[in-house]
């Protein structure tokens, strides 16, 4: 008996915990299945409690979908578990508000008590009162007449009366006993923003934009909104409306029949306003607008619309030459047709240029236009600069002009020249003195880049560019004052850096300085000390303090071996994510004046075991090692890179990893790439298009045209490139086309699919061993694949002819005889 009590009490358990589980993922139906199963074996308060909820929860679902009937159904169903007060019994009111049930919604505002209409339910009590002031002032006799709800009602009844009598000083008072968290509070609102319209438009505006949407007064403040605004903005409010709110509206602010004819005739065709209707309703009410305005408007929908030039011409007269050319060059970009769309723009601007004084900016606008359909380049350029004659005071297009001739190297004359004429046009401009910092920054001007940086900071003294800029030109300078040992100007160099308050990081490399111009001028040791201490404020690892501390010595002058004798070691140590990251960042300030590259490579050497030994140790995200790889290349230390890549290429198996593993293995140098590595890339670049990693394939697209610029003979693939470049035109004297160019294109297709598949499924070096082996371990042979790829291009197309069962009528005796393999080790020259 004991033993079946207790299977009894493991299946009560096992049903609740399924109970609970699909309570937990919002399937209440099936929830309230197993409830009631459990409810018949015991009578247990948590589960009456439980079922209760999950009815409640399906009847909010039925009501979020407009079935309010069954969803009072399923609220009601929920009363037969539980006791009042009843879970979202606020909700259920208003459900049946919504349904119209005059007598259960009697018998539920009669159970409301004061607390609940005051403090416990503010949207019903909203509502509410909203009802008795406009549909259902019966409620009143319903609701708990001790309630702060019903004093409110009788204070908001004052207020309306006031604003009908128009007593606006017992409005006033009326409105200030209403208190901010009453029922009434959007109603008060309300007034005071309708009384605010006459005197105050704007505060008006603001005080209604406060009513949230979900209140009952919202569409009453939308439609005083609506009376707020004119134009454009009107008409779109005006759409949203039915068409007794918009006739609400329009006698308001007084919108005579034709007006509001126009906005039912807008409101029916907003939705469908195709080049025909909004010609045709322009020339509809022309009378409503100004007549050049529509003419124009007009005039730009005949490009599109050309059916409508009947009417332009009945109404506006023909266009003047102008015009027509104007039409016909927008119809012509329209159509995609940019070379006759370039001709009739040029025959505008020759009639406006007979008075140009006046019609320069028309030119001017028309020769932007004319650039912007084309794509970056000289002659897009070339529009703007011809615009400039016509538009001087246009700054951005001086801007799009510098940034065209500041991407290249070759036209860096006409990027100065550009440089001075916009700095002569806007010498106050903060853009274009920022574009003058990064060009004297970029050339090595650093004193004019200064004194651009300090204009900046006249005009915008929180510039943070600006004072980055001046930050490390006062920082740079300084080190140049290390290295020459003018201690005293070092401390003036860095008491003007201090002046800039730049934030907490700057103040932080400030404090190492000090603290090296100390170990440099003063005490040694008490020198190391301060070094110590500061990096210590800046890196929370011994790796970018050693890092930071060999570029700082080097920078300035300063015994590195000294320094770095003093602080924690580094060599086993492992860069957590977050330090690696800064360490990148560190990378990424150093690299970029060329002039640290030498001292770069110097301070790397000390850290060089630590930051490998944390590569292959720790697993890091691929984004980090992306960022790391990208700030190597960028000043071509080849042997980190190369082990970056490694590591990241067993993590990750992205194209990006084959390429920076290539592109390191041969330290940037794509003519030294052997074939099979070009076969890799090339697999790798199929792979990141189709995969649509763009930046990935761009960079190996570029590398790959720098091996066949090195390399045009192996232009055209692997069996072109087998036959296309060691003999004269006619393949004579070739010893792969002697071998195979018997073969048909199509044998020779399939024999070089073949090749490539077995190259995929194994090394070179395991390919080499079991060539080798067909001839008897000959080693003559293997040197000679050693010393001609040629010939280990002709055994692998015999290996595919093995593989694909095909008679090719060549073998490996051929092979042998045609390039000349003899047993004469001494015709290889190997130092073995």
């Amino acid at each position: 008996m004991q033993k079946q009590s207790s299977i009894s009490g493991l299946l009560d358990h096992d049903l609740e915990a399924q109970a609970l589980s699909l309570q937990k993922s919002a399937k209440n139906k099936e929830a309230i299945k197993l409830y009631k199963k459990l409810l018949q074996i015991d009578d247990n308060e948590q589960w009456q409690q439980q079922i209760a909820f999950c009815y409640v929860q399906r009847a909010k679902a039925f009501a979020e979908k407009g079935m309010l009937q069954e969803a009072l159904v399923l609220w009601e169903s929920h009363t037969e578990y539980t006791q009042p007060p009843f879970i979202a019994y606020d909700q259920y009111i208003i459900w049946l508000i919504l349904v119209n049930n005059q007598p259960s919604i009697q018998a539920g505002l009669e159970q409301l008590t004061a607390q609940q209409l005051d403090k416990q339910y503010p949207v019903l009590a909203t509502a509410l009162g909203y009802l008795l002031l406009t549909k259902h002032p019966e409620f009143e006799q319903m609701l708990p007449h001790e309630s702060l709800f019903l004093t409110h009602f009788k204070i908001a009844q004052t207020a309306i009366q006031a604003y009908q009598d128009g007593n606006n000083d017992k409005l006033q008072a009326a409105l200030k006993q209403i208190p901010y968290r009453s029922a009434y509070r959007d109603l008060r609102t309300l007034l005071s923003a309708i009384v605010a319209m006459a005197d105050s438009p704007v505060q008006a505006q603001i005080l209604l934009t406060k009513i949230p949407a979900v209140s009952a007064y919202a569409p009453a403040a939308k439609l005083l909104l609506a009376c707020a605004r004119d134009g454009a903005e009107l008409v779109e409010d005006l759409v949203e409306f039915n068409h007794q709110q918009r006739s609400f509206v329009g006698d308001i602010i007084g919108l005579n029949k034709k007006q509001l004819d126009f906005v039912q005739h807008y409101s029916r065709e907003h939705e469908h306003l195709s080049d025909k209707v909004q010609f045709n309703l322009a020339i509809q009410y022309l009378d409503l607008l100004d007549t050049d305005t529509v003419q124009q408007f007009c005039q730009a929908l005949l490009a599109s619309y050309h059916a409508g030039k009947k009417d332009y011409y009945k109404h506006f007269g023909e266009p003047d030459e102008f015009e027509e050319y104007r039409v016909k060059a927008l119809r012509c970009e329209q159509d995609n047709n940019l070379y006759d769309a370039d001709y009739y723009w040029r025959e505008c601007i020759s009639i406006l240029d007979a008075n140009a004084a006046e019609n320069g900016l028309q030119i001017a606008l028309i020769l932007q236009r004319m650039a912007a359909r084309e794509p970056e380049g000289d002659k897009r350029t070339e529009l703007l600069i011809d615009s400039v004659a016509y538009e001087p005071d246009n700054r951005n297009t001086y801007l799009q002009i510098m940034h065209y001739f500041s991407q290249q190297q070759e036209t860096a004359k006409e990027h100065k020249l550009w440089l001075s004429k916009t700095l002569e046009q806007f010498p106050q401009d903060v853009d274009v003195l920022t574009q003058a910092v990064k060009a004297a920054t970029r050339n090595k001007t650093f004193k004019k880049a200064s004194q651009y940086a300090a204009k900046i900071l006249s005009i915008d003294p929180l510039n943070t560019f600006a004072k980055q800029t001046l930050f490390a030109s006062y920082l740079a300078h300084a080190q140049r004052l290390m290295r020459e040992k003018n201690y005293r100007l070092v401390a003036k160099e860095i008491s003007e850096a201090e002046q800039l308050k730049s934030g907490k990081a700057y103040s932080k490399q400030l404090e190492l300085m000090h603290a090296l111009l100390y170990f440099a001028s003063e005490d040694k040791q008490q020198g190391i000390q301060k070094i110590s201490t500061a990096l210590a404020d800046l890196h929370t690892d011994p790796v970018n303090r050693m890092f930071h501390a060999s570029m700082q010595a080097l920078l300035n002058g300063l015994p590195v071996a000294t320094i770095l004798r003093e602080l924690p070691q580094a060599k086993e140590y492992l860069l957590s994510t977050q330090e690696m990251s800064d360490l990148i960042q560190q990378f990424e300030l150093y690299a970029i004046d060329s002039d640290n590259l030498g001292y770069l490579y110097k301070a790397l050497d000390k850290i060089k075991a630590p930051l490998k030994k944390s590569l292959s140790d720790q697993n890091y995200p691929e984004e980090l090692l992306l960022n790391l790889c990208k700030v190597l290349d960028s000043f071509e230390h080849f042997e980190l890179l190369r082990h970056c890549a490694r590591v990241a290429q067993l993590q990750c198996k992205k194209p990006i990893w084959m390429y920076y593993r290539v592109y390191a293995d041969k330290n940037g140098k794509a003519e030294d790439c052997s074939y099979w590595e070009i076969q890799r890339l090339e697999n790798a670049n199929k792979q990141a298009r189709e995969a649509k990693d763009y930046p990935s394939s761009i960079l190996i697209d570029k590398f790959l045209d720098s091996y066949y610029e090195a390399h045009p003979e192996q232009n055209m693939g692997f069996l072109e490139g087998l036959f296309g470049g060691a003999g004269d035109e006619d393949g004579q004297g070739d010893p792969l086309e002697e071998l195979f160019g018997h073969l048909p294109d199509r044998v020779m297709i399939d024999l070089n699919s073949k090749a490539e598949a077995l190259l995929k499924k194994t090394t070179p070096e395991n390919l080499i061993q079991g060539l080798a082996q067909q001839v008897d371990g000959d080693q003559s042979l293997l040197m000679a694949m050693m010393a001609n790829p040629d010939i280990f291009s002709a055994l692998m197309l015999l290996k595919a002819a093995d593989e694909l069962l095909i008679d090719i009528d060549t073998n490996i005796d051929d092979v042998i005889g045609v390039f000349g393999i003899t047993e004469n080790k001494s015709a290889f020259p190997f130092p073995f």
